[in-house]
C-alpha cells in the first residue's frame, strides 16, 4: 500500500515539476517569439508586419478594417496605408501624406513600384482576396536614404577620394549623423564624406545584403543607389535611433539570452522553492520517525511531542496530519511498536518482581520439608530417647513426603526450562481424542483430593484420531482440570467440551463457574514466575501446573489462551491445528 502510494506521489509530483517546466519554456518561448516579431517589424515592417496586417484584414459593415496594434505599428514606422478597389480607388487609407494620389490607373500603379516613375516613396504592393472580391494594399515609407543617395549621385563632385556636395545636401546628411560612400562595381571604396572611424572600405556580396536588411546588428541603416550609367553605388550610412538598437531587448540575441537565462532562472527558482516543499514534506516525517526510534532505543515508549506537549503527527482529533499521511503505515506500525515495548517492559517489570516473590516462595517451600527432614534426621539420631519401631516409621513416612513433595517441585522446574528451551523430546502417535480425553478425567478423579469434584465432558459427535504424547497430553488435561477444581471453592462446577474445527483439528474448553480473576491476573497465569507455591498447603502442588500445560500445548502445535472475570468464571481455550 505505502509503496503504490509513494510511486503514485513521486510520479504526481514529477509530473506537476516537468508540466511546470513545460509551461514556463512555453512562456519564454511565445515572449522571445513576440520580441522578436516585433525587432522584425521595428527594422522592416515589410518583412514581418505587413503579413500580419494583411491577415487582419476584415469587412465590417462594408469597411475595411485592420487590427488598431498594427495600424499603430504602421504609423510608428513612418508608413502609410492605402486599399484599392478593382478600378484603382482608394476605399481606405491611414496615415497618407497628402502627396500621395487617392486613384491610381494600372499603367501609372506599374511604373511607381519599378520605380519606372518618380515617386518619394517606397511603394509594396499586396493583394488579397476577401470573400470573392480582390483588395490591393499599397504600404508605402518614405526611404530618406534612399533619395538623399539619388541626390547625392546626381550633383557630387569626386577630389582626391573625397565627395564634394551642395551646402544644403552635405548639411542635411551631417544632421542626421550619417556618412556617403562611392563605391565602384567590386563593391569597393572610390570615396567618401563622413566617413566613421573603423568603417568598412569594402563589402562582399552577403555583407552589404546584411547591411542593407538587418540594420539593428550594425547598429546603422544602409541605404544605397545604383548609377545605370557609371555602374557605381551611393551608399548612405545613417545610425539608428537609439531606442530602436538599444536597451535590454534591443536585437535578437539580447531576447534570447534575456529568454533562456530568464527561463534558466525561474526553474532554478521553481526547483529551490520545490526542493524546501519537498524536505518539509518527506524530511520532516523520515526526521520525526527517526527521533521517534531514537526515544525507543532510549526507553521512551512516548511519540516525541512539540512544544505544547501533543504528539507531533496527530491532531487534537487523533488523526495524522496532512503532512504525515504520505507514511500512514509506518506510523501506525511505530505506535503499536511502541505500545507493545511498553506493554512487554511493563510485563517484564511485573515478571520480575513476581519471579523474585517467587524464587522466595520457592526457596521457603524447599527449606520448610527440608527442615522437617533435618529435624527428623536430628531426632533420629539423638541418644537422648528410644524411638519405638512405629515412631520410627511414623518420622520415615513423613520425611519420605517431604522429600517426594521436594522431587516433584525440581521435576517440575526442570520440566517448564526444558519445554521453554525446546529440549523436551515428544514421542507422538494417533490417538482417539474423545476416549483419550475421557480416561484421563476418569483417572483424575480418582485421587482423593479431587474426588467429589463436579466435573462434566461433553464428548465431539464424531470420533477424531489426532498425534499426541499420551504421556503428556495426559498431563495438560491433569493440570488445567485439576487447577480449576483445587483453585475454586468447593462444589464449583467444572464442564469439559470437546468441538472439532475445519479439516479435522479440534478446541478443548474447560471452563468453570467460580471466583474468576482479574485482567492483569489472567495475563500472567501460564507464566511460570507468576505464582508461587502455597507454602500452608503444600500437598496440593508445585505451582508450576500452568506453566507446563501452556508449554506442552505449543509443543503439540496448539494455542491456549484463557478469558476471566471476577465472579463470571474461567474458561481456558486449547486449540490444535489439523495434522
Amino acid at each position: 500500500m505505502i509503496t503504490k502510494r509513494l510511486i503514485t506521489q513521486f510520479v504526481g509530483q514529477f509530473a506537476i515539476v516537468g508540466f511546470i517546466a513545460l509551461v514556463l519554456m512555453a512562456v519564454a518561448l511565445f515572449f522571445m517569439l513576440i520580441r522578436m516579431s516585433q525587432l522584425d517589424m521595428n527594422r522592416s515592417f515589410t518583412s514581418s508586419g505587413l503579413q500580419l496586417l494583411v491577415d487582419s484584414l476584415e469587412i465590417k459593415s462594408g469597411q475595411i478594417t485592420f487590427d488598431p496594434k498594427l495600424l499603430t505599428e504602421v504609423k510608428e514606422s513612418g508608413g502609410w496605408l492605402q486599399t484599392l478597389d478593382e478600378r484603382g480607388n482608394v476605399t481606405s487609407s491611414h496615415y497618407t501624406p497628402v502627396d500621395v494620389p487617392n486613384h491610381y490607373n494600372a499603367g501609372e500603379l506599374a511604373a511607381i513600384w519599378s520605380r519606372k516613375q518618380p515617386f518619394p516613396y517606397s511603394l509594396y504592393i499586396w493583394i488579397e482576396s476577401k470573400d470573392g472580391v480582390d483588395y490591393t494594399l499599397l504600404y508605402g515609407t518614405q526611404d530618406t536614404g534612399h533619395l538623399l543617395a539619388q541626390k547625392a549621385a546626381e550633383s557630387a563632385l569626386i577630389t582626391d577620394r573625397t565627395i564634394q556636395l551642395p551646402n544644403n545636401l552635405e548639411h542635411e546628411i551631417r544632421e542626421s549623423g550619417g556618412w556617403l560612400q562611392l563605391l565602384d562595381g567590386d563593391m569597393k571604396e572610390l570615396a567618401s564624406l563622413g566617413k566613421s572611424e573603423g568603417a568598412p572600405s569594402s563589402y562582399s556580396l552577403q555583407d552589404f545584403i546584411l547591411r542593407s536588411e538587418y540594420a539593428d546588428r550594425y547598429a546603422a541603416k544602409l541605404s544605397s543607389f545604383f548609377d545605370e550609367r557609371t555602374a557605381q553605388t551611393w551608399v548612405l550610412h545613417m545610425p539608428l535611433p537609439a531606442s530602436s538598437h538599444k536597451g535590454l531587448f534591443g536585437s535578437i540575441q539580447s531576447v534570447m539570452i534575456f529568454g533562456f537565462a530568464g527561463l534558466l532562472a525561474v526553474v532554478l527558482l521553481v526547483f529551490i522553492i520545490l526542493a524546501f516543499v519537498y524536505a518539509h514534506r518527506f524530511g520532516t516525517p523520515i526526521l520525526h520517525m527517526m527521533d521517534w526510534l531514537q526515544h525507543l532505543a532510549n526507553d521512551d515508549y512516548k511519540e516525541p511531542t512539540d512544544r505544547k506537549g501533543r504528539p507531533r503527527s496527530i491532531h487534537k482529533d487523533q488523526k495524522l496530519k496532512r503532512r504525515y499521511r504520505l507514511f500512514t503505515e509506518i506510523f501506525t506500525s511505530l505506535s503499536r511498536l511502541s505500545d507493545t515495548l511498553k506493554r512487554n517492559e511493563d510485563m517484564r517489570i511485573r515478571l520480575e518482581r513476581t519471579r523474585e516473590e517467587w524464587i522466595a516462595g520457592v526457596t521457603h517451600d524447599l527449606k520448610t520439608p527440608l527442615s522437617s527432614i533435618v529435624g527428623y534426621a536430628h531426632m533420629l539420631e539423638a541418644d537422648d530417647y528410644e524411638w519405638t519401631r512405629e515412631e520410627v516409621r511414623e518420622f520415615a513416612a513423613i520425611m519420605k513426603e517431604k522429600a517426594s513433595y521436594m522431587d516433584a517441585m525440581i521435576g517440575d522446574l526442570s520440566i517448564t526450562y526444558r519445554l521453554k528451551n525446546e529440549a523436551q523430546p515428544l514421542s507422538f502417535e494417533r490417538v482417539e481424542m474423545n476416549a483419550f480425553i475421557e480416561r484421563a478425567i476418569i483417572r483424575l478423579l480418582q485421587d482423593p483430593r479431587l474426588s467429589a469434584a463436579n466435573v462434566a465432558l461433553t464428548r465431539m459427535d464424531q470420533e477424531l484420531y489426532y498425534p499426541i504424547d499420551p504421556g503428556w497430553f495426559n498431563r495438560i488435561i491433569d493440570n488445567i482440570v485439576a487447577n480449576a477444581v483445587l483453585h475454586n471453592p468447593p462444589g464449583t462446577a467444572v464442564r469439559i467440551s470437546l468441538s472439532t474445527q475445519d479439516d479435522q483439528g479440534f478446541v478443548i474448553l474447560v471452563s468453570d463457574n467460580g471466583q474468576g480473576m482479574d485482567e492483569a491476573t489472567a495475563e500472567l497465569l501460564f507464566e511460570r514466575y507468576f505464582r508461587g507455591t502455597n507454602t500452608e498447603e503444600n500437598d496440593q502442588g508445585t505451582g508450576l501446573g500452568l506453566a507446563i500445560a501452556k508449554q506442552l500445548v505449543l509443543a503439540h502445535g496448539g494455542t491456549i489462551e484463557v478469558q476471566s472475570a471476577y465472579g463470571a468464571g474461567t474458561v481456558i481455550r486449547m486449540a490444535f491445528p489439523p495434522k
